[in-house]
């Protein structure tokens, strides 16, 4: 055989196999990146969740117990990584992020919440926050 022949098989042989390993390392990559973002988005829902709860709980809290109730609660800056809004409307709190809308339904509350320090207090068997 002559030896270009060789040469030529040789190069061709490594190209089809560095094709390849590259190939596979690119389906591995996608695969990682799609099950790291699921899992930061469920992360996201799951602190979101959480933090209506903590609300909706404080807030059930404080219309069970006797008047003089007081409390202060902390609600973070961030959701996980992302920047959030809380409001109360009506009867429910709602957490929203860039993604999702979270709520509960709460019982009648006056004031307002905020991230930081909340205060929640029952006199005359009013709730207040704030």
């Amino acid at each position: 055989m002559d030896q270009w022949y060789l040469k030529s098989q040789g190069a061709s042989e490594f190209l089809i196999l560095a094709s390849f390993l590259l190939f596979m390392f690119i389906i591995i990559f996608g695969v990682i990146s799609s099950n790291t973002s699921d899992l930061s988005r469920k992360r996201d829902i799951l602190m979101g969740e959480d933090l209506v709860t903590k609300v909706q709980k404080e807030a059930n809290l404080a219309a069970k117990v006797v008047d003089g109730y007081h409390r202060e609660f902390y609600l973070p800056d961030k959701v996980g990584k992302k920047n959030y809004t809380i409001k109360i409307e009506e009867n429910e709190v709602i957490v929203s992020t860039d993604r999702t809308d979270f709520w509960r339904i709460i019982p009648n509350i006056t004031g307002n919440i905020s991230k930081g320090i909340n205060r929640i207090n029952k006199t005359n068997g009013t709730i207040y926050l704030n």
